[in-house]
């Protein structure tokens, strides 16, 4: 599909004749984005946004023009809550306070009384993911962790049928995070399960090295965690050379990083005056004779969700095989077979 970007507009006062066009521009931009969004399957931020118009003729110079005019699209209320995916960091706490009237507690109570006897005689078919460990029957045990919010969305169906954990690092992460990923493996450690984490990040320095410094992370942090990592596999699943090749994603022409320099530029590991680079942190130095002055951000895999999905599907294979989901269906089938027999028992037993 075409996408209706809104034009670049010169300096002074625009008139009143011209505010409206432009809001009639940027609403049509918002009509585009909702329509595309619709042969989706996930949620993106304002990035992940940038790198799907990408494909649809946004420069890598415009994106933050794309990110100005979504903000001003949610801002006229062209686009709605929820369309773009928060930032993990701004999220808000919610909690209930709800106001039930004593007769309406009293009347819904009497009412699932009621219907007890015939949620009883089907509750078999109640019985299912909720109730049955995914994981009881597996040698390994897996969790995942993400280095941008898109692939955390992204990764999510997969995560909730194989019941994995998963967690944006969003930079390094944080201590917490790292002891409440570590306390889930030290379970699992405890009933035989053999510990994998997962990851996937951006292609650069920092993000080729993450399976190294994760491991290094836990083992240095492991008076903190009470766990002992000596048994935990890291795999780095993405994003790869040769899938970024395949799949023409985007590249950034530069190694910048977070901060600013003492003369308020931004930050370049490629940069020979760079702390990283002069103590060629990450092998910052072999990877730009091998890749260049450039990196892949996570966020670009957006453009390519099915493929994006594989790598991580690949990965779960290649640990629990390829027919443990259905094995895992068929146990929980035959539990429910028995749990039929037995609420017949008890059916039989009140007559």
């Amino acid at each position: 599909m075409s996408i209706r970007f809104p034009p670049k507009y010169g300096k002074g006062r625009p008139s009143a004749k011209e505010i409206e066009s432009r809001l009639d521009l940027l609403h049509d931009f918002a009509l585009d984005l909702q329509e595309l969004q619709s042969s989706l399957s996930m949620n993106m931020t304002k990035r992940g946004w940038c790198y799907v118009l990408e494909h649809h003729g946004l420069s890598k110079g415009e994106f933050k023009n794309a990110e100005d005019w979504i903000d001003l699209a949610r801002l006229h209320g062209f686009l709605k809550p929820r369309f773009v995916l928060e930032e993990e960091g701004h999220a808000v706490h919610l909690f209930k306070d709800n106001n039930e009237s004593i007769e309406d507690f009293v009347h819904k109570y009497h009412r699932w009384w009621k219907e007890a006897k015939n949620t009883f005689e089907d509750c078999a078919d109640d019985y299912g993911v909720d109730e049955v460990s995914f994981w009881d029957d597996q040698v390994y045990y897996i969790q995942i962790l993400v280095e941008k919010a898109d692939l955390k969305s992204l990764f999510l169906p997969i995560c909730k049928k194989y019941r994995i954990s998963i967690a944006n690092l969003r930079g390094w992460g944080s201590a917490e995070q790292k002891a409440e990923l570590a306390a889930h493996f030290q379970e699992m450690e405890s009933t035989g399960h053999i510990p994998v984490l997962l990851t996937c990040g951006d292609h650069d320095p920092a993000g080729l090295g993450i399976s190294e410094s994760l491991r290094r992370w836990f083992t240095e942090y492991s008076n903190f965690t009470e766990w002992n990592p000596e048994n935990l596999i890291v795999e780095r699943i993405g994003l790869n050379y040769d899938f970024i090749i395949e799949n023409n994603l985007s590249w950034i022409d530069n190694l910048e990083t977070g901060g600013k320099d003492d003369d308020g530029n931004p930050r370049d590991l490629s940069d020979p005056n760079h702390t990283c680079n002069k103590r060629n942190t990450y092998d910052i130095k072999g990877y730009i004779e091998k890749y260049g002055v450039r990196k892949c951000e996570a966020n670009s895999v957006v453009v390519v969700p099915d493929l994006g999905r594989k790598l991580l599907q690949d990965a779960i294979d290649r640990y629990l095989g390829t027919d443990t989901y259905e094995k895992y269906l068929d146990k929980i089938n035959n539990r429910q077979e028995e749990i039929q027999k037995l609420i017949e028992e008890k059916l039989e037993e009140e007559v």
